[in-house]
């Protein structure tokens, strides 16, 4: 069964809740709605896709694609991390890539090295020049989706 974007926020909302403690979570909540803010604004070029088998991940896909852009799951006992998913055979994915990674190593304690997977923590993105660089990064992804090779 498929779930909708509002339930898959509340089935994230709730799981959120349990492994939350103390101030954190309002703010986690205004970095998740900002994310889905986000999309939303794009609605052209992003769709929500449904978790198969966890309801703790919410995905944004390229519009008529099944390629995941961004995701936002739980990590037991730590906060909700953003990972940018970047296929490896899209033009400019090596200069993309560095990109996406230079922008989350700038505002994350949590150094990314060549091959980690591309993710930051909601505890990083609480702060609002954070996420706003981070937004700024994945909208330049977005409209660069369509971009010719060698561009």
């Amino acid at each position: 069964m498929s779930r909708t974007l509002p339930e898959a926020r509340q089935a994230f909302l709730a799981a959120m809740q349990r492994d939350t403690p103390g101030t954190d979570l309002p703010r986690y909540v205004a970095v998740l709605d900002a994310l889905l803010a986000w999309s939303a604004e794009r609605a052209d070029r992003l769709t929500f896709r449904a978790g198969e088998t966890r309801a703790d991940v919410i995905r944004f896909a390229r519009a008529g694609t099944k390629e995941v852009l961004w995701s936002a799951q739980l990590a037991r006992g730590g906060a909700p991390k953003l990972e940018i998913h970047l296929p490896a055979g899209r033009p400019m994915s090596a200069e993309d890539r560095a990109t996406a990674m230079a922008t989350l190593n700038a505002h994350s304690r949590e150094v990314l090295e060549e091959g980690d997977r591309l993710r930051i923590g909601f505890g990083a993105l609480k702060n609002a020049a954070a996420l706003a660089a981070v937004l700024a990064m994945m909208t330049g992804l977005v409209e660069d989706s369509g971009r010719p090779a060698g561009r």
